[in-house]
């Protein structure tokens, strides 16, 4: 009952924004017929309804008083209302089963479906235990009525209502409600499929666990086998209760052969998918594994994890593979990439190893469209851009010397020197002479030197200014010793014409 009570105040919560509190008076009715349409009626009354404890009241109140001849049609209103409790539940569980949706596990939607088959053997044999209480003091009632000529006396021996009633031997209660009966005798009262319950005395006074361990075998048994064991008496509500196990049986099973072939087909298409994703993707993914020349293990890692991740979620974005891979295949894979062209950094190709490395996990992949502007000139300079894949222009712009020529019509002003850098380059060198002095912060990060545009699309990783600042922190002694080193052979980038390929190294100021 209290789940049923989470799931209305939640969903509710979903359904409505309530901004309750900015409504003027004014405003309360249209506001209330608004949370009237946004309420999903059918559902929310499905949960009111199946979380009613009306039956439990009326146990309470009714079954337990068992004198007077109505207490048989009392008895049969009861049956009604708790078999009806179940109704709007049952619908519940539809309802939910409707929303597992294709993402939704294989093994979490066979829990459901054996869920649904444990909980029906359950109430089944919930309903077995209750009716064959009923049963017995239907007997019971039937006993005194036939053989005794003081009907209230006798229905006060097995009931007490707070009067002062004399405890009395009634040795036909035995006789008429035997439930030991020979083979070749016939029994006064047939309790038909409830006999077994009351031999074994399964409504007496025995611990919990016993009664709810045998009315639970005897449900999931009869509920397996379609009820075709059961052996009824001719009273009417226990044929149909019979029925009513024989057909649950059968549409259970039938609900669930129909799932298992709706998931297997389900899980065929999404097979499908993944390898038909696959098949798009596999040729692209193997030229950039071929073009940046990574390693036949790391190769095997990425296409597992590809797989991997497309068995979990098929609509996957494999545009990035940063996205898809694991924390320790990423931090491998960035060494792969980027360790080579650390070391061409003038600052950094003395560097000791094991600071390179931290460097590299530090770094963030990026991705840029073919004509994004990655640095603008003259604008601060926070972080570092190592490219892997792509082709990048750099540039020098004079606006106002271009200003004055447009304003004297003298023609379109000169063109700016343009350089390129391509995979293996990196752009932004300055900042390790930045990161290398002490007591800086962020506001004195060098401008950027030229206008950085991307040429064509642009893969590459990103090393930011304060991560850079870490690095030399933790990794202070290597740092001064390596920067303290004379740099042998170290070239300047000339972007002095246009197309000029770059050797890969520093910014135009060094």
């Amino acid at each position: 009952m209290a789940a049923y009570k989470v799931h209305i105040k939640g969903k509710s919560e979903l359904e409505l924004d309530w901004s309750y509190s900015k409504i003027s008076m004014g405003e309360i009715i249209p506001f209330a017929k608004l949370v009237a349409g946004k309420l999903a009626w059918r559902s929310t009354l499905t949960d009111i309804l199946a979380v009613l404890p009306i039956p439990q009241f009326l146990v309470v109140f009714g079954f337990f008083k068992m004198r007077g001849r109505g207490y048989l049609e009392r008895k049969k209103i009861l049956n009604v209302f708790l078999l009806g409790q179940y109704l709007p539940r049952i619908y519940r569980i539809y309802l939910s089963s409707k929303e597992l949706r294709q993402t939704t596990g294989i093994w979490v939607k066979a829990l459901f479906n054996f869920f649904l088959y444990i909980l029906a053997s359950h109430v089944i044999g919930a309903f077995w235990y209750f009716f064959s209480i009923q049963r017995e003091t239907s007997c019971w009632h039937h006993a005194c009525i036939k053989n005794s000529t003081n009907v209230e006396g006798c229905m006060s021996t097995f009931y007490c209502d707070g009067h002062n009633t004399t405890a009395r031997n009634v040795t036909f209660f035995n006789q008429f409600c035997h439930i030991n009966v020979e083979d070749n005798a016939t029994a006064l009262f047939d309790f038909g499929i409830f006999l077994n319950s009351l031999k074994n005395g399964n409504t007496g006074h025995i611990h919990f666990a016993t009664k709810l361990s045998y009315s639970f075998w005897w449900g999931l048994r009869n509920l397996s086998n379609f009820g075709t064991s059961l052996e009824t008496s001719t009273y009417v509500w226990e044929s149909c209760f019979a029925v009513f196990i024989c057909v649950i049986g059968l549409l259970l099973f039938l609900y669930l052969i129909g799932n298992v072939q709706t998931f297997m087909s389900m899980e065929a298409q999404r097979w499908e998918v993944i390898r038909n994703k696959m098949l798009l993707k596999e040729k692209d993914i193997e030229r950039w594994m071929d073009r940046n020349e990574l390693p036949d293990d790391m190769k095997k890692e990425i296409k597992k994890n590809i797989t991997q991740k497309l068995e979990e979620n098929k609509d996957s974005d494999l545009e990035n593979l940063f996205n898809i891979l694991p924390w320790y295949t990423k931090k491998y894979l960035k060494r792969v990439l980027c360790m080579d062209i650390l070391k061409k950094v003038p600052k950094l190709e003395r560097m000791d190893e094991k600071v390179l490395k931290m460097i590299c996990d530090y770094l963030k992949p990026e991705m840029y469209a073919e004509g994004a502007m990655v640095f603008h000139m003259g604008e601060p300079l926070d972080s570092m851009l190592f490219i892997t894949e792509g082709t990048i222009l750099t540039y020098k712009t004079t606006g106002t010397d271009n200003h004055a020529h447009e304003n004297a019509k003298l023609g379109p002003p000169a063109s700016p020197s343009i350089g390129t850098l391509e995979k293996g380059y990196f752009y932004g060198e300055q900042l390790l002479h930045w990161a290398s002095q002490k007591n800086v912060n962020l506001t004195e990060v060098p401008s950027s030197a030229d206008n950085v545009k991307c040429h064509t699309k642009v893969e590459g990783f990103v090393l930011m200014a304060k991560d850079l600042r870490t690095v030399v922190s933790k990794c202070e002694y290597w740092w001064k010793l390596s920067i303290s080193t004379p740099r042998v052979g170290g070239t300047r980038t000339t972007p002095n014409a246009r197309n000029v390929q770059q050797k890969p190294g520093v910014d135009p100021q060094y």
